[in-house]
């Protein structure tokens, strides 16, 4: 039986449901068992049950379980481990290492809150009286100045969420009030929320043109550059030992060779740097995904090109998936990953002729390099060797990006920004720019986070795929995620339209198109769509079918003649408004105004966004209706937001779907 088993039958009672073991002065035997043993870095790393800070394999970051007492320690180990193992139940998913640490670092917090009121272990609170409770709470909030720190108040509710869940806390006044006291906050902080930014177009393409100018560049010397660096490591066992007690340094090249890897040096240094910048740029992957990429990432298939990852965020199983990406990409992560080669291979062959004289940290660095095929892992030295861990992009670290890119935002850039609502430095509060708008002349703030949204919102923008594709490429669980990704995109598209003449007649095409396809089926939805109904019949002569009317031959001729001469049309998340510029209403996140309008038209493809609507709008009343009275007051406009976004997704879910409920 592995360490972590013995920990989790001795902590945990599974059957079925999950509960925790009481502490008793036994549970001090736990201290010894080794739950992990593995080389980190430079270290070899043996974290125990007894350790205030584990570190498990894979993860940099550690779980920290110090400033609390004895029976909170067990307690915070006991649901790590019920976390890491079993998940919400018995064969269900584990949570991934950094939702552990998350939901651990909130529970130490109330931990050390409830100690200050006596109160040594949280089974205790079972024993508390609802008054007591009460204030208890009060004084938690108070202290918490939630109105400035309102994130913390769904922080704190994901890491009770699993008090409940493992039996810790039975007590039902403690989750009610819990309830009744942070909830609220939970609202102010996504009404406080500024989503990250999208990078504006021109800065984007300049961002792009160089990191494709770079990967051709590389690509042009790199095969010298490999034979330069296997020669360097095929000197490795003819060298005195002498030369590697405290490197891995390689003198194995002669004057004329050494001149000629400074010069391809300068032109390969960064590959890991801009293949990063174009894994970010055209898969739209986490930063966290990216960095976990292997060197065998990239995958070429009847003339398409993948990225395959593994799905870091939304499970903690190693299940392989496959990005769609473009030919350069794929180009760069192929030349990296035998860029990597050379590093691995000379890192066995240190191992295998100097591995007596390496110092102790050079040599666990090298054995964890060979252990580790992350593609970014590997530093592009030289004539040296050296492996790392980029858990967090930091300031000195190949991905800031920051450093890469030194560019000022313009008048158009910042118009831009400002059209698309996220005219802010950052969305950290932690920096020292924090929501500052840009002036002029500014240099652009990039982060890894920025160009997700900028992917989604370009797909989206330029029509290149829909909800449901962005959901599949992005792996997002459920729908509603996606729709904070390409929400901007939807916003977006009255400003693309206006690009080019030729892009606005084919996007206007494509959506005609969508609209006289589901005109013959009688789907559309909203007044415009019966209006729309009628008006193509008479263009037509009453004939849908095969659009032939003494003006036009067929169906394609009538669809060109639409798109060149409609002017006054708009593309939304939700539908279509034909009303173009001269409507006032620009808010493509609250949709409730729309279905009245005569302009309005939504077709089946629309039909994703507004269950979406509906999940959003049910779900949120539901809460809203667990709330006090004199709460309820205090909320009602946001309710009737709510209810009026509930009823036109109700009414537009109706006309779209009639046809299947009369089948």
């Amino acid at each position: 039986m592995s360490g972590i088993a013995t920990a989790v039958e001795a902590c945990l009672h599974i059957d079925g449901q999950i509960r925790l073991a009481p502490y008793t002065q036994d549970n001090e035997t736990l201290s010894s068992i080794v739950l992990w043993h593995y080389i980190r870095s430079n270290k070899d790393q043996i974290t125990l049950f007894g350790n205030d800070s584990w570190y498990s394999k894979g993860n940099n970051l550690s779980i920290t379980f110090n400033d609390v007492g004895i029976k909170y320690k067990y307690q915070l180990k006991a649901l790590t481990l019920g976390m890491f193992t079993q998940g919400n139940g018995q064969g269900m998913d584990p949570l991934s290492w950094t939702s552990i640490r998350r939901n651990i670092a909130n529970l130490k917090r109330l931990g050390k809150w409830l100690e200050k009121y006596y109160i040594t272990d949280f089974s205790m609170v079972n024993e508390l009286p609802e008054l007591r409770l009460r204030n208890i709470i009060i004084d938690l909030v108070q202290a918490s100045n939630l109105q400035k720190h309102a994130s913390f108040a769904q922080s704190l509710l994901n890491g009770v969420h699993w008090l409940k869940m493992y039996g810790v806390i039975k007590n039902n006044h403690f989750y009610d009030l819990m309830n009744e006291y942070f909830i609220p906050f939970t609202f102010v902080q996504k009404a406080k929320r500024n989503k990250h930014s999208i990078i504006p177009i021109q800065i984007m393409k300049q961002v792009l043109k160089t990191s494709e100018t770079y990967v051709k560049a590389a690509e042009l010397i790199i095969d010298d550059w490999y034979s330069l660096q296997v020669k360097l490591n095929s000197a490795i066992s003819t060298l005195p030992s002498t030369d590697f007690k405290k490197t891995t340094y390689i003198n194995g090249l002669d004057d004329d060779e050494c001149k000629v890897l400074d010069e391809y040096h300068d032109l390969i240094k960064d590959l890991r740097r801009h293949t990063f910048v174009l894994i970010l740029s055209y898969t739209g992957m986490r930063y966290s995904e990216a960095m976990a990429l292997t060197s065998d990432s990239a995958i070429e298939r009847d003339g398409k090109y993948y990225i395959k990852s593994l799905l870091s965020k939304t499970t903690d199983e190693t299940q392989s998936l496959e990005w769609v990406t473009n030919e350069v990409t794929y180009r760069a992560v192929k030349s990296l990953a035998n860029a990597c080669s050379v590093y691995r291979e000379r890192a066995r062959l240190l191992l295998k002729y100097q591995g007596d004289v390496l110092p102790k940290s050079r040599k666990l660095n090298l054995e964890f390099g060979l252990q580790n095929k992350s593609l970014f892992g590997v530093a592009i030295h030289k004539k040296s060797c050296e492996f790392s861990i980029n858990t967090k992009a930091t300031s000195n670290g190949f991905n800031n990006i920051n450093k890469m890119f030194a560019l000022p935002v313009t008048e158009h850039d910042i118009a831009e920004l400002e059209r698309m609502g996220c005219n802010y430095q950052s969305v950290n509060s932690n920096h020292k720019r924090f929501k500052e708008p840009y002036q002029v002349g500014d240099f652009f703030n990039f982060t890894a986070h920025q160009f997700r949204h900028t992917f989604a919102w370009f797909i989206i923008a330029n029509r290149l795929g829909d909800l449901d594709d962005i959901k599949y490429q992005y792996k997002h669980l459920e729908n509603m995620m996606t729709l904070i990704y390409s929400q901007r995109g939807y916003e977006s598209m009255e400003e693309l339209i206006g690009l080019t003449e030729s892009f606005s007649e084919f996007m206007v095409s494509q959506a005609m198109e969508d609209m006289v396809v589901a005109a013959q089926d009688g789907s559309l939805a909203g007044k415009g769509g019966q209006n729309f109904i009628a008006r193509l019949t008479e263009i037509l002569a009453d004939d849908l079918t095969t659009g032939s009317t003494p003006h036009f031959n067929n169906m394609e001729e009538l669809l060109t003649f639409a798109a060149k001469h409609t002017s006054n049309f708009r593309g939304l998340s939700h539908g279509y408004c034909t009303k173009g510029a001269e409507c006032k209403v620009r808010n493509a996140a609250d949709p409730s105004h729309c279905v009245w309008c005569s302009s309005y038209i939504a077709t089946p493809r629309h039909l994703p966004h507004w269950l979406v609507v509906q999940k959003r709008c049910e779900s949120q009343l539901s809460v809203f209706d667990k709330f006090p009275a004199e709460m309820k007051k205090r909320f009602k406009a946001f309710s009737t937001a709510l209810k009026d976004n509930l009823e036109a997704a109700n009414i537009i879910i109706d006309q779209l779907t009639i046809k299947v409920k009369e089948a």
